[in-house]
């Protein structure tokens, strides 16, 4: 999805970006580099998905592909790199895995920034 100025929710967590139209529809936006401690970034493309049966939009800075992995390629992360559950695991990813990349929980994501 295309970059979109999303309209801020009262109260809503910095890292809530706030509400998108899509084709009719609100979706809530996260920015999860803010959710990190980065700064916000209203310019980040969107990528919508779903969880915990509703669907909301990650703010991302580009999504280069899509793996698939095997289960001897997630490193476990403790409580402190976790951020309240919303990190699950690191893996280390690109040619001879040099680059490391977050592996997230989406429904973790949901429940805290929907509040479900």
């Amino acid at each position: 999805m295309p970059a979109r100025t999303a309209t801020r929710l009262p109260g809503a967590p910095e890292w809530v970006s706030g509400l998108v139209n899509l084709r009719g529809t609100l979706v809530t936006v996260v920015d999860l580099a803010c959710r990190f401690g980065e700064a916000a970034n209203q310019t980040r493309q969107i990528i919508v998905v779903e969880a915990c049966g509703k669907a909301f939009g990650i703010g991302v800075d580009e999504a280069r592909d899509v793996l698939a992995l095997a289960d001897d390629a997630f490193e476990p992360v403790d409580a402190q790199r976790a951020l309240g559950g919303i990190v699950r695991a690191l893996v280390h990813v690109g040619t001879g895995g040099d680059d490391m990349a977050l592996v997230c929980d989406v429904e973790a994501i949901a429940r805290e920034a929907l509040a479900i």
